[in-house]
């Protein structure tokens, strides 16, 4: 979202007093909305249907946070029979790029054994159901589900480790299991990002709850700091998503 029109939406809000909504958000996208908002003196929140959703649709208010039931979002699900294929996150996004709808009006994508599930925008989901019905090969059927519907948990592993510290090339080095030297080239060359915005500042310090990714080697998440070891050395506990 550029910083124009969010300023629109800003100026709407501290002349009418009602909340102002975004479209769906990418995670970069958020850190400057929550930004910008605060610099604004308005209360910036963010809802993409669950918890650990990573696009989202940004409120802009004054004087209250909006409930989450007045994001403009619909969750939606279909089943497909896994045992003639399988489709992928970029297989249903393409489909739906197909149709003429642009990013910004869908949210996370996520999959089971045999479900995608597709978080959309209030004003187009009656169209994804009626017009989303095929990914690749796959046929798809999307119908409307209730928001207290249970989402897949996020495909991956967890793994424990030790770091000498929480800066950032000392974290990086043992998620991915290289040197700190070559943990360092990574940030450097501008090959890291934490919470998916780049960073190349090896002693930035990281935090639980930290979302890793490193160009060519997938996202790892620092899930919790876990004490001092008899070796003096902090152990932590990361997920790595497949």
């Amino acid at each position: 979202m550029d910083e124009k029109a969010l300023l629109g939406l800003i100026r709407s809000v501290k002349k009418t007093g009602i909340a102002r909504f975004t479209r769906f958000l990418d995670p970069a996208e958020s850190i400057e909305f929550e930004r910008d908002c605060k610099k604004n003196d308005v209360t910036p929140s963010l809802w993409g249907g669950y918890e650990d959703a990573e696009r989202r649709i940004g409120a802009v208010s004054e004087d209250y946070l909006p409930e989450r039931s007045e994001f403009s979002l619909v969750l939606l699900k279909s089943s497909f029979d896994s045992r003639f294929g399988s489709i992928s996150h970029r297989d249903v996004l393409g489909a739906a790029m197909g149709l003429g709808l642009t990013r910004d009006c869908i949210g996370d994508i996520i999959f089971d054994e045999s479900s995608v599930y597709l978080f959309a925008s209030e004003q187009i989901s009656t169209f994804v159901m009626e017009a989303l019905s095929s990914a690749g090969r796959t046929k798809l059927h999307f119908v409307q589900m209730d928001s207290a519907a249970r989402i897949p948990p996020p495909k991956g592993e967890y793994f424990r480790g030790t770091v000498s510290s929480l800066r950032l090339d000392a974290v990086v080095a043992e998620a991915y299991r290289m040197s700190r030297s070559e943990s360092s080239a990574m940030i450097h060359a501008g090959h890291v990002k934490v919470n998916h915005v780049p960073c190349e500042k090896v002693d930035v310090q990281v935090e639980e709850g930290t979302m890793l990714s490193v160009a060519g080697h997938g996202r790892i998440s620092l899930r919790s700091i876990d004490g001092m070891t008899k070796k003096q050395r902090l152990g932590v506990t990361f997920f790595r998503y497949t």
